[in-house]
């Protein structure tokens, strides 16, 4: 299967945990194995543990690229350097969010905790403010994004957020809904009814 619509390198936001049900392990792997199969360099926190490291060394096994950011204060922590493609250690977490953001072409989360939860905040309102167009979508497996995808939803319902901002975010169960409506977002043209994305 070939890459679609411009869309070469994917930065995966996770946790640094694997999660207490071995489904999340399960479909992160599929997830590492998807993006090797079909030629999308991952980009992503540069952590060896959890999720993190889990989907990294899947992409490795499986002939595809990674490129892992590490900031100083975290790069006990992060994977060996021989263990994947590249891995860039930076001065900070802002600059590790800047280059993941400038290296990625798309965005996915898997499940995770206060870490993830700000990378995705900061992708969407990063995009709201003009400074990428790029899709974010959330992998929602076991139901994990369930209760903040009403949250988000209800954010649009009663008027914080305008329901053209829903083009930046999609909640997908799996990785051919995922990569779909990437495919979808490069076509700008489709998003003349933003509800569909609600």
């Amino acid at each position: 299967m070939s890459k679609i619509n411009q869309i070469s390198s994917v930065g995966v936001f996770m946790g640094s945990a694997s999660g207490n049900d071995p489904i999340f392990k399960e479909r992160s792997e599929e997830l590492g194995r998807y993006l090797a199969e079909n030629g999308y360099r991952l980009v992503y926190g540069g952590g060896q543990e959890g999720l993190m490291g889990l989907v990294a060394k899947t992409v490795m096994a499986n002939g595809g690229q990674v490129l892992g950011v590490t900031p100083k204060n975290l790069a006990e922590f992060s994977i060996p350097a021989g263990q994947i493609t590249e891995l860039v250690e930076v001065s900070d977490m802002n600059t590790r969010k800047q280059l993941m953001l400038q290296e990625s072409d798309a965005f996915i989360a898997l499940p995770g905790g206060f870490g993830t939860m700000e990378e995705i905040a900061q992708t969407i309102s990063w995009a709201k403010i003009d400074l990428h167009e790029k899709p974010l979508a959330l992998f929602d497996i076991d139901g994990f994004y369930d209760t903040f995808w009403d949250w988000i939803e209800e954010s649009v319902q009663r008027g914080f957020v305008p329901p053209v901002d829903m083009r930046y975010v999609f909640h997908g169960e799996s990785l051919t809904d995922i990569f779909d409506y990437f495919e979808r977002f490069e076509f700008p043209s489709e998003f003349q009814n933003p509800e569909n994305f609600v």
